[in-house]
């Protein structure tokens, strides 16, 4: 991350020192009062149920947890909203547009191997223009299925997607 990097004071170009902040080693400048805290990202996860309670999985391409299936999720981008971020992270990776019932939990993940996240997860079910519309993987998935909620695959990716799962 670019923090990890910084030398700088971005308001006004003195250097950044390391010192004790509020218990914590933080990058600080020499000159004015600016402290660059860093937080975790934001990111978004879609619980997609079909009429016959099947959740929607994909395969991961990419790592952590290549190969292993996850619920459709990502990071936040800059000007969209969690629920935007979850929609178009279930279209990136399936093909099939949602919209989104209701907000089923937010989480704290400190452990990701990428960086830690607070993670928005949301109940979603496929809109009524998609209905009957074929699964596509795509973007950082390699496929996308249907699952029972009662034979959820074993290699399931990222420990809170069973969690999750197992409160349904």
């Amino acid at each position: 991350m670019w923090q990890d990097h910084a030398k700088y004071c971005p308001l006004c170009s003195a250097d950044l020192e390391t010192r004790s902040i509020d218990g914590q080693s933080r990058l600080a400048c020499v000159s004015c009062r600016f402290v660059l805290y860093t937080g975790p990202a934001a990111a978004s996860a879609a619980v997609v149920l079909d009429d016959e309670r099947r959740v929607l999985l994909v395969r991961r391409a990419i790592e952590p947890y290549l190969g292993d299936w996850a619920l459709p999720a990502g990071y936040q981008d800059l000007g969209e909203t969690a629920e935007m971020a979850a929609i178009r992270e279930v279209l990136e990776e399936t093909g099939i547009r949602v919209e989104v019932i209701r907000l089923l939990a937010l989480l704290h993940i400190p452990d990701d191997p990428r960086k830690p996240a607070n993670a928005a997860v949301f109940l979603c079910k496929i809109r009524p223009d998609q209905e009957g519309a074929n699964l596509s993987a795509g973007d950082d998935a390699s496929d996308a299925r249907w699952f029972s909620l009662d034979d959820l695959p074993p290699n399931l990716g990222f420990p809170n997607n069973r969690q999750i799962l197992d409160s349904l």
